[in-house]
Order: C-alpha cells, then sequence, then structure tokens
C-alpha cells in the first residue's frame, strides 16, 4: 500500500466511524505533506551553518524560556539570544540543516550525535514526511554521510547505565551527556575545521535523577507527555523534571569547553510544547515560537585538557536505529 492509499484509507476510516481524531489527523498529514513541499525547497528559519563558530553545541528539544530559566547557575550562559530554527523535529532540522548548498563546509565537519535522525536521515537517506501523506512533492537537498569529515551516532554505543538496566529508562537509544562530551573532546582535538555536537538532553526521558542519584525511573520521567496528556500530570509536575534534564546536559557542556578549543555556539535543533495547542512534545512543520525559536549563545572554549577521555568507543551490537525511533515515540 502507498503513503497516499494508506492516508485515504485512514482517512475514510474515520469519516465511516465519525472518528474526529483520525480525520484530525488526516488532515494534519495533507498539511504536513504540503509544508515540506514548499519548505524542503525554500527553508523557513536560519540554517546554523550561516552563523560563525568553530563548535557547535546543539541540546535537543530545548526550549528558550528554559534556558533562561536556569541561567544564574552557570558562568558560561551570557547574553542568550534566539534564532528561528529550519524544523520543529529532529528529523526535520537534519534534513533541511545538512544540505548541498553547505558541502564544502561539510566536507571539514566532525558530527558527533546522540540523535538517532542522524543515522536515519544522513547514513539510511530517510527524508520527511514519516507518515501517510497525500501531497507530498517535497525535492530535498539533503547530503549523505559520505559528505562529511565524519559522523559518530553516539546511540550505537553502550550506555554508562547499562549495568543497572533494572532502573533505565525504557529507549535504548538514551546516552549520558558525558559519554557525548568525551566522543566531542576526541573529535575536538582531530583537527577538523568545525564540531557539531549534538546531545539528547533535555528531551524525555528525564533521567537525571538516574544519572546522578542512581534512581529507578518513574513513569513520570520515562513518559512525562503520555502522563500530561491522560490528566495524570500537570505542567508543574513536568516543567521540573525538564529542567532537571537541561541542568544535566548542561553540567556536561561546561565540561567541553574545557576541553576544547574555539568559538562555541550553544542551541536547539527544536523546542517543545508544554500544553499550547493542548499538546506536549513536538510536531513536524509546526510553527509554532515555542518550537521553533530556539537559543542562540555565543561562547568560547579553551582546551586546559582535564579531561582525557579513550579516544576508542564501545559499540552496542544490539542498536536499532527503528526500534530507538519507535522507543522515543516517533512511530
Amino acid at each position: 500500500m502507498t503513503y497516499r492509499n494508506e492516508w485515504a484509507h485512514g482517512l475514510l476510516a474515520g469519516v465511516r466511524s465519525r472518528d474526529l481524531g483520525e480525520i484530525a489527523t488526516s488532515a494534519f498529514y495533507a498539511y504536513d505533506g504540503l509544508s515540506l513541499s514548499l519548505t524542503s525547497r525554500y527553508p523557513l528559519g536560519t540554517n546554523v551553518f550561516e552563523k560563525a563558530w568553530d563548535v557547535l553545541v546543539v541540546l535537543d528539544a530545548c526550549r528558550t524560556d528554559a534556558l533562561h530559566e536556569v541561567v544564574p547557575e552557570y558562568s558560561f550562559l551570557d547574553d542568550i539570544g534566539s534564532i528561528w530554527s529550519v524544523g520543529s523535529t529532529s528529523g526535520e532540522w537534519y534534513a533541511k540543516t545538512f544540505v548541498d548548498e553547505y558541502r564544502e563546509v561539510l566536507a571539514e565537519t566532525a558530527l558527533i550525535s546522540a540523535n538517532p535522525y542522524a543515522e536515519h536521515t544522513l547514513i539510511n537517506g530517510v527524508r520527511p514526511p514519516s507518515h501517510p501523506c497525500p501531497l507530498d512533492f517535497t525535492n530535498w537537498s539533503t547530503v549523505s554521510d559520505a559528505d562529511l569529515a565524519y559522523l559518530e551516532v553516539t546511540c550505537q554505543h553502550n550506555r554508562q547505565f547499562d549495568d543497572i538496566s533494572d532502573l533505565a529508562p525504557h529507549s535504548t537509544t538514551i546516552q549520558e551527556p558525558s559519554y557525548v562530551t568525551d566522543r566531542a573532546i576526541v573529535a575536538g582535538r582531530e583537527g577538523f575545521d568545525k564540531v557539531v555536537v549534538h546531545y539528547f538532553q533535555p528531551h524525555r526521558p528525564f533521567i537525571h535523577n538516574l544519572v546522578k542519584n542512581n534512581e529507578k525511573m518513574t513513569f513520570l520521567e520515562d513518559k512525562p507527555y503520555d502522563a500530561g496528556r491522560s490528566g495524570e500530570a500537570t505542567i508543574d509536575d513536568i516543567w521540573p523534571l525538564y529542567l532537571d534534564n537541561l541542568r544535566l546536559v548542561l553540567d556536561s557542556v561546561g565540561e567541553l569547553l574545557e576541553n576544547i578549543n574555539g568559538s562555541v555556539a550553544l542551541t536547539a535543533d527544536h523546542g517543545e510544547l508544554f500544553g499550547e495547542f493542548g499538546q506536549y512534545g513536538h510536531f513536524q512543520s509546526i510553527p509554532h515560537p515555542k518550537l521553533k525559536k530556539v537559543p542562540w549563545v555565543e561562547m568560547t572554549g579553551t582546551d586546559t585538557k582535564n579531561r582525557q577521555p579513550d579516544r576508542d568507543f564501545s559499540t552496542n551490537e544490539e542498536y536499532d536505529v527503528e526500534e530507538q525511533l519507535v522507543d522515543l515515540g516517533y512511530r
């Protein structure tokens, strides 16, 4: 069954059963196809490669207002600005960021990413949309991993908390950020012109208490937005956990700044909804400012070499990118 036929089948089933949710989903998929058909050709937002930096730190699903809230706790966070992201999901961001226009720069760029969409998009060649869509006329100029100087996907690696699997998050993707920092430090010392470091936090699941206190994850920490949608939790319950996840990754960013040289910019691939539109999380082709307006902070890194990570990495042989995306709620 083609995507168009699958979409038509879903819409027809919704109409026959008078399922307004199914009808609304089908309508959104049609809109998404039209939106991506336009923005795959003419992206809306600032491509990060238009900006000047040596090291780009990408926080996943980081809202600008959340970063403002923790500013007093981090001396390296100063003069927080913002840009409009080219995407409202990671897949959309990768497809619109790593494009032919910047091929020469990308040939000298190393990408260290904890997000499975780096592999899904750049290695496997999958492009949005990822759901049944009747109006898909997209025209992508996304490059492949072969066009980068180096690409390392850290969700292929063993996690530091794999030995406490009964406490670990359900998803097998999630990397504790200090490991991502170590891999970025190694890449930074290899002499690449640019290094992009994509952390997975503050994106859910919220692993702060697991990593810092070795505490078993709660349902709210593992599946916060399910809890929010079902009414089991409120924004007031979820927001502090999100901020703690942000603190977890910022602690690691501080370590990176002491072990890498050059001008450093911190941003996000997209933001996050916390009750806006009655929704939690992030969705493709949604231009809401809480999703598309992301932080932009300029800093300086100085390699004091106070951290000496192992140059080799440990591979998780059971890794499956499609399974990762399902675990994270993308399928």
